[in-house]
């Protein structure tokens, strides 16, 4: 019996001997990958690549801090050279580096008598921004799913990026969370996409977008009172986006509750009349509803409350130049003369209304490109073909 017992242990000790064996040849492959050049590399990368595999898949050392230690540049390398070996080896070299963190009793990092832990955190560093780039190419490619794993891998290295490179290359808690939701609403995975908005709204994320997509998840899920509430919400934050704006109206008048919406301005505007913003919502609904002397009415209002909100004068400028181009295109329809001049007459008068209006909310966002065209045809109609080329310059600078 204590024969077949030493036999037994020699055995394993030759085993493990063996994987020790293939950590140091993937070592070894590794530096040689890194020194060669053409085919050669992904020769030798391969070989690292079998090696590791075999001292990470054995019980002996698979838990070993020196087989992470080659693990992850290993495949750090593979990502970054030649990524057709393995789809997902910068999730394996992401997971490698972050075990390479591990401390021991001391509470030193373990690897830290093969690498220093400033290389260990340089490689985590590369880790995250290729998975931030192959998260963009897969979302580009239409593998939504991978995207999303990418991108949410990064969260894992977030903690240990204690000179904030990352942030500094713009890969921000922020742009992950938005990304990641991109990738989760092609892949129509409403629950995923509302855990990823909130976490944009909690964190004050700079988007008014955030707020009509979150309200858009829950109108699919006909959950109206969530999807009023999170527009709400937004309007809160982002008292002059015009999207927000105009999807909140526009959800009030596919229920049939403008009235609702109105009567609610009409009562802010009783308790703070001196508000510019509660005179152009109120407003805005006017012009949409095709109410436009109200609508004009609160325009004005909002402009003398405030001459340098550019919704205001952008709007009441386009409310003129739309009912003129209305007008105009009536007088050209019909046959009568006279009546042909009146039209023409009182487009010309809307025209001339819309002019100032527009020219401020031109000076006030000189990079609008609705007002540009506006002005641009307007200009051209007026007969001002210098100006209607300067705005036509203007735009084309814009693309």
């Amino acid at each position: 019996m204590k024969q077949i017992i030493i036999v037994l242990s020699i055995l394993v000790s030759s085993v493990a001997v063996a994987q020790k064996h293939n950590i140091v040849n993937a070592s070894i492959a590794l530096r040689n990958a890194k020194k060669a050049t053409g085919d050669e590399i992904g020769v030798l990368l391969t070989e690292a690549k079998d090696y590791i595999d075999l001292a990470y898949s054995n019980e002996t050392t698979s838990n070993e801090a020196k087989m992470w230690n080659y693990r992850a540049p290993i495949y750090l390398e593979i990502a970054l050279k030649k990524p057709e070996l393995d789809e997902k080896a910068i999730i394996k070299a992401t997971d490698s580096y972050i075990k390479c963190m591990t401390k021991g009793k001391k509470d030193r990092i373990i690897v830290r008598k093969w690498t220093p832990k400033e290389d260990i955190l340089a490689g985590l560093i590369q880790c995250g921004y290729k998975l931030f780039n192959l998260g963009i190419d897969k979302y580009n490619e239409g593998d939504y799913q991978t995207s999303l794993e990418f991108y949410e891998k990064i969260f894992d290295i977030v903690p240990f990026d204690e000179e904030d490179q990352l942030k500094r290359g713009n890969i921000t808690q922020e742009t992950i969370l938005y990304n990641s939701f991109f990738s989760s609403s092609k892949l129509k995975n409403d629950t995923k996409s509302k855990e990823l908005l909130q976490k944009l709204i909690d964190i004050n994320f700079n988007e008014p977008a955030i707020y009509i997509q979150m309200s858009d998840i829950y109108k699919r899920e006909e959950n109206i009172d969530k999807t009023i509430e999170y527009l709400s919400l937004g309007r809160e934050m982002f008292e002059e986006d015009q999207s927000l704006i105009n999807t909140e109206i526009n959800l009030y008048i596919e229920l049939g509750r403008t009235s609702e919406l109105i009567t609610k301005l009409g009562e802010a505007i009783e308790l703070d009349s001196e508000n510019s913003l509660l005179y152009f919502n109120r407003g805005t609904i006017y012009d949409q509803e095709g109410e436009l002397q109200k609508a004009e009415s609160d325009y004005l209002k909002a402009i003398e409350l405030n001459p340098s909100s550019f919704g205001s004068n952008y709007n009441l400028g386009a409310l003129f130049f739309n009912k003129a181009v209305e007008l105009n295109n009536f007088a050209n329809s019909t046959s009568d003369d006279n009546k042909y001049r009146k039209l023409k007459k009182e487009a010309d008068i809307y025209f001339n209304k819309a002019l100032p209006y527009l020219e401020s909310a031109y000076n006030l966002n000189l990079n609008d490109k609705n007002t540009l065209l506006s002005l641009k045809q307007l200009y051209y109609m007026q007969g001002d073909y210098k100006k209607s080329d300067e705005m036509k310059k203007l735009i084309s600078e814009l693309k």
